[in-house]
């Protein structure tokens, strides 16, 4: 690690108000790309903005987590961020639920849908991790990092309708395993 982000990461852990002024300058860009990506579809532009927010505020709460030893002060950043917009993105997404009629419990999952549920989703992790090289890079690029098609292309060296056609057939081809029940 470079001595600057020593010396800032230290001025951090002294609550210098500068020190998050200069953190916020040096790595705010590339927090709001990620976070932005992570959001595209979920949420308005304030929604990125208050996202983008609460990351410096958690790494200024945070910043005697952050160890040197285990890697940058950029790469422990990024991991706020991520996390921070993939709750910011679940959060997003939830549809509220209908309110009972009065005297009518709340539905709620059964035992057995849950275990289902987990067993269905350990299968699916199980079929993309069996991909083939590139289909299962593209496949988290884009679904697990929220890349676009255009950055996956450049990435892998590949046009965006080659990396379109493949996550077509991907789609597809997980679809027809959902509807006939077999994921293996």
């Amino acid at each position: 690690m470079d001595r600057d982000e020593l010396h800032l990461a230290d001025a951090l852990r002294r609550r210098q108000p500068s020190a998050l002024e200069r953190l916020m300058d040096i790595h705010g860009n590339t927090v709001y790309g990620l976070v932005n990506r992570i959001l595209s579809g979920a949420g308005r532009p304030e929604d990125v903005e208050e996202c983008v927010s609460d990351v410096f505020m958690a790494s200024w709460k945070r910043i005697n987590e952050f160890d040197e030893k285990k890697g940058t002060l950029r790469t422990w950043l990024l991991i706020i961020a991520k996390y921070s917009a993939l709750d910011a993105r679940r959060k997003l997404l939830r549809i509220p639920e209908a309110e009972p009629f009065e005297g009518q419990a709340k539905s709620s999952k059964s035992v057995e849908e849950t275990v289902l549920s987990k067993t269905a989703s350990a299968e699916m992790l199980q079929l993309v991790n069996a991909l083939p090289e590139p289909d299962r890079t593209i496949f988290y690029k884009r679904y697990y990092y929220y890349e676009s098609v255009e950055q996956i292309a450049r990435g892998l060296k590949l046009t965006g309708k080659a990396v379109e056609n493949r996550l077509y057939r991907l789609r597809k081809m997980f679809r027809d395993k959902m509807s006939t029940g077999r994921l293996e």
